[in-house]
């Protein structure tokens, strides 16, 4: 079933309605016949009687009609009958308001699933539980019991209600939007975050998204929605539970799972989610975002000032961001150097020295100046502009105003984005109102407009990039490798690394060469054939970590160390074992030459997340992995390039370049490696984890030295 029913219902029936002025039923007959909602509505109470003029039925099954909606405002215990009763009328879907569901303990679990069985049995699409309502402002669905909200191109996707009120106020006291659709969805029992951004990309009256998120059910179903409806309109997402002690609180919240914010923020990137992260951004980005363009490609970012004290900061800002600035042809100075004379800074950041405090029309001359560069795709101005006529002369204003109106009109024309830092944004301002019926964004926080220019300026690069949009899709599945069915045989769920190389050797990659050996003997006879040093590790079927076990010997010369070195990494085994209650086994251990020192370690992993499926990460490897941290994400299928740029991303990149007049490498074995390591994690979907560690990276060629697969359980096996 679409979501029409739900969003836009010709009739709906308040389960729950009530005479108390304080109960949500009682509210939201109230708001529905004061929102103007023009189709039908039904007051459903055991009670009877009538209700603000409406009469009541006792039962569902009285309604005189199958409704497309119910809002059922009872308690939490008598939601799945309720549910039930709706699916044997006929109503197509039902918003559940209760809290006492998942969120709140084993008991509520339960009866949350209760709910989401009552629902799949009547074919009822649930919006909840545990959720603040919905709002479709321009057909008067008001199931929130909202006042004083104005319509307009804003969809508030949220799993708070306080965030949703907050935004809600801050729409409509500190812009001049309006708000389409808001829904809380809450526990996601049924209706969740990807299938109503995928109405909400194709809803008419929805010109941006902005979503909070606590925790999601589906994430990689959020992802594909994302990736298709972001090409055609923004969706702007703050995530709570970024932390272990958040994602704690997000569980108790609403019940969702919270998974790992590092893989998820990657998603949002691939999908060209902007994420941000303080509340206080999420309008201003949003309304930046759906109102200005975002400059042709290959342009950046300049800087126009009255105070060289903010232009530094905010070019500070910027390049800590990553956000690429301006380079201002010599051409476009020397027209600002005329224009301003002097004193002014004229390339980015421009400052114009104190010329606007008898003037403020200069900032629209140099404006124009700046525009016309080819390089400028984005401006952003910053400092006392709309103050003018406050601060100095009440003469300046009208000055002020017109330049405003220049401005904005100049840049509109040009397909270039504005955006207005102003000390002043909390002023009465004509100039200030100009831009605001312009629909440029004028922000009295430097940081929030320095954030909605920079994300402005990324969305461009997105829009504006030659590859194809990301898209997550389905992961094709293959029969169970035999080594896979050995361990499961055997009920192990760590492979021994000459398994783990098999498995990775299907999927593409190219190991050295090792020998086996099950003896002192065999062990020396390998180091024999090997004809230099060699490394000896331990090879087991139940010890993970061989480093954790003393269980590697490297440099091994000659046949007498090679015997010594099995001896003593068996017989360290034995004690780890009998340490930790492993089982007893006939430990061996492979032999294999010594590499050369290569020019870089890194770590190429890949692990299946419980929401998101499978995760590649890639990252500076070795023993210090843990501590470096230096590592990127990309949700999988990715290609080759995409798997350049996560590369890219790492601080041990420039090591990779060659900096400092040391070794370049070229990334194509590097990237060869990675994608055999994230063929291997969509494959078979019983790898739960899938590492090399170390990866050798020489200057034409990438090796893999250690691997290492954990399948996961059976229920893991069904996931995505």
């Amino acid at each position: 079933m679409t979501l029409e029913p739900i969003f836009e219902p010709r009739s709906i029936a308040v389960v729950g309605a009530s005479a108390n002025p304080t109960k949500r039923g009682h509210q939201i007959l109230r708001a529905l016949g004061e929102s103007g909602y023009a189709g039908r509505v039904y007051a459903v109470n055991r009670g009877g009687g009538s209700i603000l003029g409406q009469p009541v039925y006792r039962a569902v099954a009285e309604l005189p009609e199958a409704a497309d909606l119910a809002v059922i405002c009872t308690p939490a215990v008598t939601a799945p009958d309720l549910v039930h009763a709706c699916g044997e009328r006929g109503i197509a879907g039902a918003v559940v308001l209760a809290v006492g569901f998942g969120e709140s303990g084993a008991d509520g679990a339960r009866l949350e699933a209760r709910l989401r069985d009552a629902a799949r049995d009547g074919r009822v699409r649930v919006v909840g539980p545990n959720t603040s309502g919905l709002l479709n402002l321009p057909r008067g669905v008001n199931l929130i019991g909202a006042r004083g909200v104005r319509p307009g191109g804003i969809a508030l996707l949220v799993q708070s209600g306080n965030i949703a009120l907050d935004l809600m106020t801050q729409i409509t006291e500190q812009s001049r939007m309006g708000i389409s659709i808001c829904v809380g969805l809450g526990n996601e029992v049924d209706v969740g975050f990807g299938e109503v951004l995928e109405y909400l990309g194709d809803h008419d009256d929805t010109h941006v998204v902005i979503a909070h998120i606590e925790g999601c059910r589906d994430s990689r179903a959020l992802l594909a929605a994302a990736s298709a409806v972001t090409r055609r309109k923004p969706v702007v997402v703050i995530k709570s539970g970024r932390t272990a002690a958040g994602a704690h609180a997000a569980l108790s919240h609403t019940g969702a799972v919270a998974g790992p914010y590092d893989r998820l923020r990657a998603g949002f990137a691939q999908a060209g989610v902007v994420e941000v992260g303080r509340t206080d951004e999420l309008l201003h980005v949003a309304a930046t975002l759906r109102s200005q363009p975002p400059g042709p490609p290959g342009t950046g970012v300049t800087v126009l000032s009255d105070g060289g004290g903010q232009s530094t900061l905010v070019v500070d800002t910027l390049q800590e961001m990553g956000v690429p600035l301006a380079s201002l042809a010599p051409a476009t100075s020397a027209e600002l150097r005329n224009r301003l004379g002097p004193a002014a800074a004229v390339d980015t950041p421009v400052d114009v020295a104190g010329a606007a405090d008898a003037d403020p029309g200069v900032f629209a001359r140099a404006l124009e100046v700046l525009a016309a560069d080819p390089a400028v795709g984005v401006v952003l101005l910053v400092g006392l502009f709309g103050g003018y006529g406050i601060r100095f002369s009440e003469t300046l204003a009208e000055v002020e105003a017109a330049a405003a109106k220049s401005m904005a009109t100049g840049m509109r024309a040009l397909g270039k984005g504005l955006v207005v830092h102003s000390q002043y944004a909390s002023h009465s301002s004509a100039a200030l109102d100009a831009l605001r019926e312009a629909r440029v964004p004028v922000i009295g926080s430097l940081e929030v407009a320095c954030r909605a220019a920079a994300k402005l300026q990324r969305r461009g690069e997105r829009l504006n990039a030659p590859r194809p949009p990301w898209r997550p899709g389905r992961v094709a599945i293959a029969s169970p490798h035999q080594v896979i069915v050995t361990s499961r045989r055997e009920r192990r769920i760590t492979l021994t690394e000459a398994e783990s190389r098999a498995l990775l050797e299907e999927a593409g990659l190219v190991f050295a060469s090792i020998e086996a050996a099950r003896s002192a003997e065999e062990a020396a006879d390998a180091a024999s054939r090997a004809g230099g040093p060699v490394a000896v590790k331990l090879l087991s079927r139940h010890i993970t970590h061989k480093s954790d076990a003393s269980g590697v010997m490297l440099n091994v010369a000659g046949e007498d160390e090679a015997r010594i070195a099995f001896a003593r990494i068996t017989a360290n085994a034995r004690t780890y074992a009998r340490s930790r209650g492993l089982p007893p086994e006939d430990y061996t251990a492979i032999v294999s030459p010594m590499l050369p020192t290569p020019v870089a370690e890194l770590l190429v992993g890949a692990c299946r997340d419980p929401q998101l499926g499978p995760v590649l990460t890639v990252g500076a490897g070795g023993v210090w992995v843990e501590v470096l941290r230096d590592v990127a994400h990309r949700v999988l299928p990715v290609d080759e390039a995409e798997l350049e740029a996560a590369i890219g991303e790492l601080k041990v990149s420039a090591l990779l370049a060659g900096t400092r007049g040391g070794t370049a490498v070229q990334l194509g074995p590097i990237v060869r490696a990675a994608a055999g390591v994230a063929e291997c994690a969509m494959r078979w979907p019983d790898v739960a984890e899938v590492e090399v560690n170390p990866l050798f990276v020489y200057p034409d060629r990438a090796v893999p030295v250690d691997a290492r697969v954990v399948l996961g359980s059976e229920s893991q096996r069904r996931r995505p």
